[in-house]
């Protein structure tokens, strides 16, 4: 059975409206998703309603937070979101990205790039889209700034670069305390995407889990068997729940709805929490 525990639409950086990545979603066959949009849930409910008995939706968000001065993003799965708690959250977290979107779009407007913002703002497609670095590196791709989206974000909006901006979120463990409150599960999102050694990922899991957190993602598309084993003990060791999602966000031969992602065998899934399975 297909599943995909995170993905994005346009209501931050996904390329697709929630109708269209449901529909994507369930011609190819996915059975359980869950939305994770970047700091917002403007898409659960509509995702739920859409899908109706075609798939299973659990509703979910990936969080930004700061450790050790480093963005990390923490899916949480199975959320109510209702919760004043998260709400409260979130609205801060909108507020420090509306802030940092229009200070990348100052500094590519530096950098010759005229209007970047509300060109941006234009192309994503929604009025209430969370405006985020993806959202600027598909823009700057789209209009032949560079060769790839990847290619974009890597010459103009990664740590270093002329058009990044530093932002403080939300603490990690407040950030899982938080979801907790909320009644979901704090996953560790694409653990081995961060520039960190091997020992720093452990010492990031380590904190993750005396925070609260429960679960890691363990497969992504595009990931090699040996990375997707070694995560797959780390999971062991650190007695986490094993998740899994494309971290989809346009169409592309690299990340796709469901493809080539599963729970390996050795751990136990995040679906058989009693938080995320009372949405199955």
């Amino acid at each position: 059975m297909k599943i995909d525990l995170h993905c994005h639409s346009n209501c931050s950086d996904g390329s697709l409206s929630v109708e269209q990545l449901i529909d994507r979603a369930c011609s190819l066959d996915v059975k359980i998703l869950a939305l994770t949009d970047h700091d917002t849930i403007n898409g659960v409910e509509q995702a739920m309603c859409i899908a109706a008995d075609r798939l299973k939706i659990i509703p979910a968000l990936e969080l930004s937070v700061t450790w050790n001065d480093k963005q990390i993003h923490i899916v949480g799965l199975g959320i109510d979101i209702d919760s004043t708690a998260l709400i409260d959250l979130i609205n801060e977290q909108n507020q420090r990205r509306k802030e940092r979107a229009l200070n990348i779009g100052k500094k590519l407007e530096k950098l010759g790039f005229k209007d970047a913002y509300a060109n941006t703002k234009a192309l994503s497609g929604s009025d209430d889209s969370i405006i985020t670095r993806g959202n600027y590196a598909r823009y700057l791709y789209s209009i032949k700034a560079a060769c790839s989206v990847d290619d974009a974000f890597n010459t103009y909006l990664k740590q270093g670069k002329k058009a990044y901006v530093k932002t403080q979120w939300v603490s990690l463990q407040n950030g899982i305390a938080i979801i907790k409150q909320s009644g979901g599960i704090a996953v560790l999102a694409h653990p081995k995407r961060y520039p960190l050694t091997n020992m720093k990922l452990c010492e990031l899991i380590e904190d993750f889990k005396s925070a609260g957190g429960e679960a890691m993602e363990v497969s992504n598309c595009g990931q090699s068997l040996t990375e997707r084993d070694y995560l797959s003990k780390l999971c062991l060791k650190y007695n986490l729940l094993a998740s899994c999602g494309s971290d989809f966000h346009h169409e592309g031969v690299f990340r796709e709805l469901g493809h080539n992602i599963e729970i390996p065998q050795a751990n136990t899934s995040v679906l058989e929490h009693d938080r995320v399975k009372r949405f199955l």
